[in-house]
């Protein structure tokens, strides 16, 4: 069941912090009202969690981190560096 997020029609909220994340399955009504405070809710746009930046380290960072760097020579065949 995918998570929506609601927020109270009112405004900021300090017993829910202003925004709530319930799980909705998909034939089912969105809630009216907030299980917390109890105040009249809407829907707030899911924005997608933000991309991991991942860097490839280079030679020297896995070695000090103890991994074994190899390099290629040819079909099926590596050197140690």
């Amino acid at each position: 069941m995918p998570l929506q997020r609601f927020r109270p029609v009112s405004g900021n909220c300090k017993l829910c912090g202003g925004e709530i994340e319930l799980q909705v399955k998909g034939d089912q009504r969105n809630p009216v009202d907030c299980p917390k405070c109890g105040q009249e809710i809407e829907s707030c746009l899911n924005l997608p969690a933000p991309q991991a930046k991942i860097k490839k380290p280079s030679a020297s960072e896995a070695k000090s981190a103890g991994f074994h760097v190899l390099k290629r020579l040819g079909e099926g065949e590596y050197e140690k560096q």
